[in-house]
């Protein structure tokens, strides 16, 4: 009997994810994920036996986007009836750092900001100048032989690296190298393995387009085992769609949050008017164009599936899909990122295993951007550079037991100093299972408890009676710091 491939296997649940999409699209949050954003409780981690062998030294497909916050992924019905019902789906993944570069800075190397030295976008404190890239997951992968290969963006300015510069362990390179044409979707220079190509204003060169086929072509030509990075800019304002998208998620209202255009943040150490109507009728309307823009990733989503499953490797690969940082819509007055707030800090996080049963399952556990590159290595067989910040993954996505056991809590931090006026300034904190404790340079303090004020509006750090708990969380946040460990 002819195999039936696994993308027309899967669009009986494609089509019934649409439906589904688009009817929370109409509500107050779209795509909310078990146990997130006011949604019922996750079920707790479950220990059960693979369907099918693990395979040693799989192939791995990474994908992370660019802005998408973590309740977005659920507008995304390819993804979620490819990856996450025949994987596990973390519904509490953040990023230690909520910003582009820092944040994927720590996604190639496993460490926080502090240790990577990339604290903001641009030099002379950030951007791709500031990375030391030579321990990367790719340099682990390329040494123990695996073909890796880079396709979108890399780390912002990576234009002002030397003209054809690529970084070590990638054998395959098709990285964004424009500035800020590089957000416009149209108009942007790739290097292409150390050739600059200039993509125009067509509808062909739109770049989600032209990345997922750079994307798909790796994966039907490189040879086993291979490590692929695939990073479009989506959804990353100006959120540009194609015209095919351009009428989706039409009438799509605000979250229904209380943190939405919040009505007193007299509790905050900073100060921003109301969005007001005008403010808000922009939020609906940024949300809007970055769901479009998602659209395109989704079925780049289905062509590296149907790809990998027309080469007869989807049982010995693994795919990732998550996102550099999320992004605030109005929450707290505030419109993008850096933040330490959830909106900023979450973001989606599905791992599609070979050996997981359908219908997948969800995961509780606390994990982050600093766990990626160390469960790339797990899954290679590999030893990542040390020292490590992150914790493999491996253990959660067989569903065994971690040993030692999960951490409780992680490291929050931003060290780019944008000011008040633009952003937060420098911060370090503790994100919990159930409290967000923040330092500010300024000596301001931020303290939510996250079990009675989900949705952070109410400050506690100037409440009395929560003095010693102010203390002990500026103990434990010195000691991670001092450890470095997550």
């Amino acid at each position: 009997m002819a195999r039936t491939p696994i993308v027309a296997r899967a669009a009986a649940a494609v089509a019934l994810a649409v439906v589904a999409s688009a009817c929370v699209a109409a509500g107050p949050v779209v795509g909310t994920l078990p146990g997130v954003g006011g949604g019922p409780a996750s079920p707790a981690p479950t220990t059960t036996s693979p369907a099918s062998p693990i395979p040693r030294h799989p192939n791995v497909v990474l994908i992370v986007t660019d802005d998408q916050r973590w309740d977005m992924v659920g507008a995304m019905p390819r993804a979620m009836a490819l990856l996450a019902t025949h994987g596990v789906t973390f519904s509490n993944a953040f990023v230690t750092t909520p910003l582009c570069c820092p944040s994927r800075a720590s996604i190639l190397t496993g460490d926080y900001s502090h240790r990577t030295g990339v604290f903001d976008n641009a030099p002379p404190a950030g951007g791709a100048p500031s990375f030391r890239d030579r321990s990367t997951v790719a340099t682990w992968l390329h040494r123990a032989g695996y073909t890796t290969g880079l396709v979108g963006k890399y780390l912002n300015d990576y234009d002002l690296l030397p003209a054809g510069y690529i970084p070590p362990g990638w054998d395959t390179w098709d990285a964004i190298s424009s500035h800020s044409p590089a957000l416009h979707y149209f108009g942007y220079d790739l290097n292409q393995d150390g050739r600059t190509v200039h993509y125009g204003t067509d509808p062909s060169d739109y770049s989600t387009t032209v990345l997922a086929g750079l994307a798909e072509r790796f994966v039907r030509t490189a040879k086993p085992p291979f490590f692929l990075s695939f990073d479009p800019i989506a959804p990353h304002a100006p959120s540009t769609s194609l015209p095919e998208d351009a009428a989706a998620f039409a009438g799509l209202q605000p979250a229904a949050r209380p943190s939405f255009d919040q009505a007193d943040i007299s509790g905050e150490p900073w100060s921003v008017p109301p969005l007001g109507p005008t403010g808000q009728h922009r939020t609906i309307g940024t949300r809007i164009r970055m769901l479009q823009a998602l659209q395109p990733v989704d079925r780049a989503v289905g062509a590296l599936v149907s790809a990998l499953d027309a080469r007869g490797l989807l049982d010995d690969t693994v795919v990732l899909l998550t996102s550099d940082n999320g992004y605030l819509l109005g929450e707290h007055r505030l419109l993008g990122k850096g933040w330490a707030y959830d909106e900023s800090i979450r973001v989606p996080l599905v791992v599609r295993t070979p050996w997981t049963p359908a219908p997948g399952r969800v995961d509780d556990s606390l994990v982050a951007n600093i766990d990626l590159a160390p469960t790339v290595a797990g899954l290679a067989g590999v030893r990542p550079g040390l020292p490590e910040d992150g914790r493999s993954l491996v253990p959660l996505l067989e569903g065994r037991t971690p040993d030692p056991p999960w951490r409780s809590s992680f490291v929050v931090e931003y060290l780019g100093d944008e000011g008040w006026a633009r952003g937060p300034i420098d911060y370090e904190g503790l994100r919990g299972e159930g409290f967000l404790y923040v330092e500010y340079a300024d000596g301001t303090r931020d303290l939510y408890d996250l079990l009675t004020d989900p949705y952070e509006v109410h400050n506690l750090a100037g409440d009395p009676s929560r003095a010693a708990l102010m203390a002990r969380l500026h103990r434990e946040l010195a000691a991670a710091l001092a450890a470095g460990a997550g």
